[in-house]
């Protein structure tokens, strides 16, 4: 892998359409015949959320390239739909002159769409694309498991952590060895953080009740296009001298994360009604931005944005929620490129080069194609730039804009949040952009971090889904159609990857954002290639190269003495308090979050069918994450979703040791009811019938490992804490 050092700061549509379910049983697994071609245009995305003045958000205008003074133009009536071209525009509302989104269409007072793109020549919005990709295997149904409950230690293994000391703290170090930002995975994505906290794109796979999920068919295929959008991304900022990768929610072994979500049927069938199905489920979070790969044949793609041209990070555009939807016909790096840059905010209506109807004229560029304003495009750069980014670096994305210009005084995509900069240090001031430099097609270099192992042919373990090996027949090393010719993502040869180390290092331990089971560790580099022995209250947990990580498993309002050491007698000690733990209330939606490693309970992909089993999953708080306490008979609880309405009981409704939690009614037999209890790390759920709890299994669904009842032990992930929903 290659690392990533911090940089310096710097001065309603027919129901013919939707799929066909085939009589096949519940899953589709038939390959296609349909080759998916490399280059497609694809889709406009949006962002979605808090009240943004007039004052800073632009209208629409009437773009001739030089006439920041244009007039408004305006559309007063939709096109005709062509379903076979993927122009649908049910749903959808021309923005009037007085419409911050006038020109293009609008969702809302504040959101704005460009409306759907034609699918180019060669695709068929009809035609499904080919997976890229082996299939992994299905998921295996929920069955009773063997009495033997899992040690804390091997839980905490999944998400990438180390427990050396029963009975203490684990740790879950940071992917980025040093003080590295991020680290470049063997899967061409980079990771940061943990993954999940802070802005972030994430990566979805939606299908509606009744059509059958494709997920294990087009994981892999999902995770190879998403990294080729980093690479679309970060050739495109060498062209101005700098480097940007996506910030997507990654899994612990440095893949792209690709959540399932099943929605109602014909959620699918307009685009609002698609994103009013997400925030119903709770896919609305502010720091989010929603690539959508939907499994139907409605559009080739379509997505929304706010119309605010502010410089900065205020801009309402780097913040979230946004949606951005490609459907079946189009699934490809290219077309999702498309979707997160629009989602970023590109093609804002003022800009130098902008058609007025949510186009720009510049060709060849990935974003620029004709739209109903008529305004022809014109040949600035070559070919071989229509699958980058601002082919004159003037209108959305510049990693170092001019002085006094367009992207220096207005909003531009290369400052979002949501990418990382990278590959060794600060974009290069001054760097000119006279002529569009062509993207460099080095192979990546892959080294593996220390801590991580290589993934097998399959592209990785049942802990993250696995997924990325190549479809039967295919030779490795093979270029997959649809992706762009990779570029270099590690620093060339001789570059540092850290900084150098200081003759003298003052070690400093910083502890922030504690919750009741965790806390975040941050240390100083003893040096660029250092080992670090962590202990806690003088037990070793853990040894890393990293100086980020997280510590998870404590005791709600505990204190820890955490120690840090290494080389050259390096010492750095802080003391570590968790928060109280929040009392679970009955009557009010609550995400329980395990004590052990703070993921929570999730009803797998909003599914409504009885027997969808509940697993441990990443906490994101949607609504299949979500949970009542239903006060019955004897002091005892239901325990329904959010999601559903529905309950969690046993397997079989038969409370026995090794049964696994799955979705059911919410009867009045005693299977499904819950009394609460208090441990040291938080309370445990035990059924009211054989006094068993609620624990994390050693069975997997799919990636994650399911819930299943377990007599009551020591173990931490037994334990629980509420978070307020």
């Amino acid at each position: 892998m290659s690392t990533h050092r911090r940089p310096a700061p710097r001065g309603e549509v027919p129901s013919a359409r939707r799929r066909a379910v085939p009589d096949r049983g519940h899953r589709r697994a038939d390959s296609r015949s349909h080759r998916l071609l490399p280059v497609l245009l694809g889709v406009a995305l949006l962002g979605i959320g808090g009240v943004v003045g007039p004052s800073v958000i632009n209208g629409g205008w009437a773009g001739d390239g030089d006439d920041q003074d244009g007039k408004r133009i305006t559309f007063a009536a939709k096109p005709a739909d062509d379903p076979v071209l993927g122009l649908v525009y049910h749903g959808l509302k021309p923005g009037d002159a007085d419409s911050l989104c006038a020109g293009v269409y609008e969702l809302d007072e504040e959101t704005c769409t460009h409306g759907p793109d034609p699918a180019p020549a060669g695709l068929k919005v009809t035609r499904d694309v080919t997976p890229l990709t082996a299939k992994v295997p299905e998921p295996a149904e929920p069955e009773r498991e063997n009495a033997v409950v899992p040690r804390d230690a091997e839980i905490v293994r999944d998400q990438g952590g180390s427990s050396l000391a029963p009975g203490s703290p684990a740790l879950i170090p940071d992917a980025a060895p040093g003080e590295a930002d991020f680290i470049m995975g063997t899967h061409d994505v980079a990771c940061e953080g943990d993954g999940r906290t802070g802005r972030r794109v994430q990566v979805l796979y939606l299908h509606e009740f009744g059509t059958p999920s494709r997920y294990t068919d087009f994981l892999g295929s999902m995770r190879t296009w998403a990294a080729g959008v980093d690479q679309i991304f970060d050739a495109s900022a060498a062209e101005t001298g700098g480097s940007r990768h996506v910030r997507f929610v990654t899994t612990p072994q440095c893949r792209v994360d690709v959540a399932e979500v099943q929605v109602p049927e014909a959620a699918l069938e307009s685009f609002s009604g698609n994103i009013g199905a997400l925030q119903t489920l709770g896919y609305n979070r502010t720091d989010r931005k929603y690539l959508i790969f939907a499994d139907t044949n409605v559009y080739c793609g379509i997505g929304t944005f706010i119309a605010d041209r502010r410089p900065g990070l205020g801009n309402r555009n780097n913040g979230g929620p946004s949606y951005g939807r490609v459907d079946a016909g189009c699934w490809s790096s290219v077309a999702a490129a498309r979707q997160v840059t629009e989602m970023l905010g590109a093609r804002l209506q003022d800009s130098p080069n902008s058609t007025g109807a949510g186009s720009c004229t510049d060709d060849y560029d990935l974003m620029c194609t004709k739209d109903r304003s008529g305004t022809p495009l014109r040949t600035v750069c070559p070919q071989s730039h229509e699958t980058r980014l601002d082919c004159g670096h003037d209108d959305y994305f510049n990693t170092d804009p001019k002085p006094k210009s367009y992207l220096a005084e207005n909003w531009n995509v290369a400052q979002s949040e949501f990418l990382l900069r990278g590959d060794g240090g600060d974009d290069i001031p001054g760097y000119s952009d006279a002529v569009p430099a062509e993207p460099d097609a080095t192979p990546r270099a892959n080294p593996t971090a220390p801590s991580q192992a290589v993934p097998d042919a399959s592209g990785g373990d049942a802990s993250d889904g696995g997924g990325d090996g190549l479809p039967p027949g295919a030779a490795p090393g093979a270029s997959a159609p649809g992706v762009p010719a990779p570029t270099t993502g590690a620093p060339a040869a001789g570059t540092p990857t850290a900084p150098a180390a200081a003759p003298a290092v003052q070690a400093v331990l910083e502890v922030r954002d504690p919750n009741s089971t965790s806390v975040r560790l941050t240390w100083s580099a003893a040096s660029p290639t250092a080992t670090y022995d962590v202990e806690v209250d003088g037990k070793k947990i853990a040894t890393t190269v990293a100086t980020r990580a997280k510590l998870i498993g404590m005791r709600p309002d505990g204190k820890y003495e955490v120690t840090i050491r290494s080389t050259n007698g390096y010492l750095a000690k802080a003391v570590a308090q968790s928060a109280p733990a929040a009392r679970p209330a009955a009557n009010s939606w609550l995400m329980l979050t395990n004590s052990l490693t703070g993921g929570a309970a999730d009803l797998y992909a909003a599914r409504t069918a009885n027997g969808t089993p509940v697993t441990i999953g990443g906490a994101d708080g949607d609504a299949q994450q979500q949970w009542k306490l239903i006060p019955a008979a004897g002091g005892s609880y239901s325990l329904q979703s959010r999601a559903t309405g529905k309950c969690v009981i046993p397997l079989n409704g038969n409370p026995v040791a090794g049964a696994p939690l799955v979705q059911g009614d919410c009867t009045s037999t005693d299977s499904g009811r819950w009394s609460l209890f208090a441990t040291d790390y938080g309370f445990s759920l035990r059924t009211t019938t054989g006094g068993l709890v609620a624990g994390v299994g050693s069975q997997r669904f799919g990636a994650s490992r399911l819930l299943v009842l377990q007599q009551p032990e020591q173990a931490r992930h037994q334990s629980w804490t509420a978070v307020p929903g």
